[in-house]
Protein backbone atom coordinates (compact mmCIF):
# COMPACT_ATOMS: atom_id res chain seq x y z
CA UNK A 1 0.00 0.00 0.00
CA UNK A 2 1.71 3.24 -1.22
CA UNK A 3 1.49 6.26 1.21
CA UNK A 4 -0.82 8.71 0.19
CA UNK A 5 1.61 11.70 -0.28
CA UNK A 6 4.32 9.60 -2.01
CA UNK A 7 3.55 11.55 -5.04
CA UNK A 8 4.81 15.28 -3.29
CA UNK A 9 8.22 14.16 -2.20
CA UNK A 10 10.89 15.95 -3.51
CA UNK A 11 13.39 14.55 -6.34
CA UNK A 12 17.05 13.49 -5.75
CA UNK A 13 19.18 16.08 -6.97
CA UNK A 14 23.08 14.53 -7.25
CA UNK A 15 25.50 17.53 -7.44
CA UNK A 16 29.18 16.73 -8.78
CA UNK A 17 31.49 17.22 -6.00
CA UNK A 18 33.49 20.38 -6.19
CA UNK A 19 31.54 22.16 -8.50
CA UNK A 20 30.50 25.28 -6.00
CA UNK A 21 34.54 25.15 -5.34
CA UNK A 22 35.22 25.29 -9.22
CA UNK A 23 32.86 28.40 -9.79
CA UNK A 24 34.22 30.77 -6.40
CA UNK A 25 37.56 29.50 -7.62
CA UNK A 26 36.44 31.57 -10.94
CA UNK A 27 34.94 34.74 -9.62
CA UNK A 28 37.86 35.06 -7.90
CA UNK A 29 40.58 34.45 -10.48
CA UNK A 30 38.32 36.63 -12.40
CA UNK A 31 38.69 39.21 -9.30
CA UNK A 32 42.56 39.35 -9.45
CA UNK A 33 42.44 39.44 -12.81
CA UNK A 34 41.13 43.10 -12.53
CA UNK A 35 42.62 44.12 -9.93
CA UNK A 36 45.65 43.41 -11.78
CA UNK A 37 44.38 45.82 -14.94
CA UNK A 38 43.43 48.33 -12.44
CA UNK A 39 46.56 48.63 -10.77
CA UNK A 40 49.08 48.46 -14.10
CA UNK A 41 46.51 51.37 -15.77
CA UNK A 42 46.97 53.44 -12.13
CA UNK A 43 51.12 52.64 -12.71
CA UNK A 44 50.82 53.49 -16.14
CA UNK A 45 48.92 57.10 -15.23
CA UNK A 46 51.51 57.67 -12.87
CA UNK A 47 54.27 57.40 -15.26
CA UNK A 48 52.37 59.05 -17.83
CA UNK A 49 51.96 61.92 -15.47
CA UNK A 50 55.52 62.15 -14.69
CA UNK A 51 56.99 61.96 -18.10
CA UNK A 52 54.39 64.99 -18.81
CA UNK A 53 55.78 67.15 -15.91
CA UNK A 54 59.07 66.33 -16.41
CA UNK A 55 58.25 67.92 -19.83
CA UNK A 56 56.29 70.87 -18.93
CA UNK A 57 58.71 71.61 -15.98
CA UNK A 58 61.90 71.37 -18.54
CA UNK A 59 60.34 74.07 -21.24
CA UNK A 60 59.40 75.98 -18.87
CA UNK A 61 62.95 76.60 -17.35
CA UNK A 62 64.06 76.89 -21.12
CA UNK A 63 61.93 79.50 -21.47
CA UNK A 64 63.99 81.62 -18.96
CA UNK A 65 65.62 83.56 -21.32
CA UNK A 66 67.30 85.99 -19.25
CA UNK A 67 69.82 89.30 -20.41
CA UNK A 68 72.84 88.25 -19.95
CA UNK A 69 74.34 92.09 -19.82
CA UNK A 70 71.96 92.79 -17.25
CA UNK A 71 72.70 89.70 -15.12
CA UNK A 72 76.77 91.02 -15.64
CA UNK A 73 76.29 94.78 -14.85
CA UNK A 74 74.09 94.06 -11.79
CA UNK A 75 73.18 90.51 -11.08
CA UNK A 76 69.18 91.48 -12.45
CA UNK A 77 67.59 88.20 -13.54
CA UNK A 78 65.67 90.10 -16.83
CA UNK A 79 63.72 88.82 -19.42
CA UNK A 80 63.59 91.46 -21.68
CA UNK A 81 61.11 89.98 -23.81
CA UNK A 82 57.87 87.54 -22.65
CA UNK A 83 56.59 86.82 -25.92
CA UNK A 84 60.10 85.84 -27.37
CA UNK A 85 59.81 83.75 -23.74
CA UNK A 86 57.12 81.69 -24.87
CA UNK A 87 57.71 81.14 -28.59
CA UNK A 88 61.23 79.87 -26.51
CA UNK A 89 59.08 77.27 -24.18
CA UNK A 90 56.44 76.19 -27.19
CA UNK A 91 59.38 74.95 -29.18
CA UNK A 92 61.24 73.36 -26.09
CA UNK A 93 57.46 71.56 -25.25
CA UNK A 94 57.51 70.37 -28.76
CA UNK A 95 60.47 69.02 -28.56
CA UNK A 96 60.20 67.52 -24.46
CA UNK A 97 56.81 65.77 -25.51
CA UNK A 98 57.80 65.05 -29.36
CA UNK A 99 54.99 67.21 -30.71
CA UNK A 100 54.56 68.40 -34.12
CA UNK A 101 53.98 71.90 -35.37
CA UNK A 102 50.05 71.74 -34.49
CA UNK A 103 51.16 70.23 -31.22
CA UNK A 104 50.12 66.81 -31.81
CA UNK A 105 52.20 63.45 -31.29
CA UNK A 106 54.52 62.83 -33.50
CA UNK A 107 53.66 58.84 -34.81
CA UNK A 108 52.30 57.69 -31.80
CA UNK A 109 55.38 58.03 -29.77
CA UNK A 110 53.85 60.43 -26.82
CA UNK A 111 51.30 57.06 -25.97
CA UNK A 112 50.12 59.25 -23.30
CA UNK A 113 48.92 61.84 -25.40
CA UNK A 114 45.69 60.91 -27.39
CA UNK A 115 44.93 64.18 -29.96
CA UNK A 116 46.80 68.31 -29.59
CA UNK A 117 48.08 69.44 -26.52
CA UNK A 118 46.88 73.12 -25.63
CA UNK A 119 49.20 75.81 -23.83
CA UNK A 120 46.20 77.04 -21.39
CA UNK A 121 48.40 79.70 -19.50
CA UNK A 122 52.04 81.42 -19.65
CA UNK A 123 53.27 83.71 -17.85
CA UNK A 124 56.76 85.28 -16.55
CA UNK A 125 57.62 86.65 -12.89
CA UNK A 126 60.33 89.40 -12.31
CA UNK A 127 61.47 90.62 -9.23
CA UNK A 128 63.21 93.68 -8.73
CA UNK A 129 63.48 94.45 -4.90
CA UNK A 130 60.21 94.76 -3.53
CA UNK A 131 58.28 94.38 -6.21
CA UNK A 132 57.54 91.96 -8.31
CA UNK A 133 55.52 92.09 -12.18
CA UNK A 134 53.31 89.39 -13.80
CA UNK A 135 53.62 89.50 -17.71
CA UNK A 136 50.86 86.83 -19.21
CA UNK A 137 51.08 86.24 -22.65
CA UNK A 138 48.10 85.74 -24.05
CA UNK A 139 46.55 85.39 -28.10
CA UNK A 140 46.27 88.77 -27.85
CA UNK A 141 49.14 90.29 -26.39
CA UNK A 142 50.48 90.60 -22.77
CA UNK A 143 49.03 91.38 -20.09
CA UNK A 144 51.18 92.70 -16.46
CA UNK A 145 50.12 92.83 -13.24
CA UNK A 146 52.26 94.83 -10.29
CA UNK A 147 52.55 93.00 -6.69
CA UNK A 148 54.62 92.88 -3.64
CA UNK A 149 57.45 90.15 -2.75
CA UNK A 150 56.13 87.73 -1.07
CA UNK A 151 52.75 88.08 -1.48
CA UNK A 152 52.64 87.18 -5.57
CA UNK A 153 51.49 84.14 -6.04
CA UNK A 154 51.69 82.14 -9.05
CA UNK A 155 47.56 80.26 -10.15
CA UNK A 156 49.78 77.01 -8.92
CA UNK A 157 49.91 79.06 -5.16
CA UNK A 158 53.72 79.41 -5.25
CA UNK A 159 55.27 82.59 -4.15
CA UNK A 160 57.53 84.16 -6.21
CA UNK A 161 60.79 84.90 -5.07
CA UNK A 162 62.85 85.12 -8.03
CA UNK A 163 62.96 85.45 -12.09
CA UNK A 164 60.12 82.62 -13.30
CA UNK A 165 57.95 80.99 -15.70
CA UNK A 166 54.49 79.34 -14.57
CA UNK A 167 53.14 77.15 -17.83
CA UNK A 168 49.74 74.85 -18.03
CA UNK A 169 48.82 72.46 -20.48
CA UNK A 170 46.09 70.18 -20.83
CA UNK A 171 45.76 67.12 -23.15
CA UNK A 172 43.40 64.19 -23.69
CA UNK A 173 44.72 61.19 -22.08
CA UNK A 174 43.48 57.06 -22.65
CA UNK A 175 41.94 55.80 -19.74
CA UNK A 176 40.69 52.85 -18.66
CA UNK A 177 38.88 50.89 -20.91
CA UNK A 178 39.04 52.92 -24.44
CA UNK A 179 37.86 56.02 -21.94
CA UNK A 180 39.65 59.70 -22.89
CA UNK A 181 40.12 61.84 -20.24
CA UNK A 182 41.10 65.27 -20.32
CA UNK A 183 44.71 65.91 -18.08
CA UNK A 184 46.04 69.45 -16.90
CA UNK A 185 49.86 70.12 -16.34
CA UNK A 186 51.01 72.87 -14.55
CA UNK A 187 54.46 73.51 -13.92
CA UNK A 188 56.53 76.45 -11.91
CA UNK A 189 60.40 77.07 -12.88
CA UNK A 190 62.32 79.74 -10.97
CA UNK A 191 66.01 80.89 -11.67
CA UNK A 192 67.83 82.24 -8.61
CA UNK A 193 70.80 84.31 -9.40
CA UNK A 194 72.30 84.33 -5.86
CA UNK A 195 70.36 81.94 -3.34
CA UNK A 196 71.78 84.60 -0.48
CA UNK A 197 69.39 87.18 -1.60
CA UNK A 198 66.47 85.06 -1.87
CA UNK A 199 64.79 86.24 1.45
CA UNK A 200 62.66 84.13 3.78
CA UNK A 201 58.89 84.41 3.64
Amino acid sequence: MKSGNSEHQLPNISRASGQAEYVLGMYALTLVMILAMVTLQILQYKADSDIAEDALAASALAALDVDPYRYGADHMLVINDPEHAMEIFENALKANMDLDGDYRPVSGNASYVSGRVSVDDFRIYLVDGDAVTEYRVTDTGTVSLSGLYGEMKTPGGQIVKSAGCYAAISFDTKGFMGTVVRARKDAYAEMVADPLRIRDI
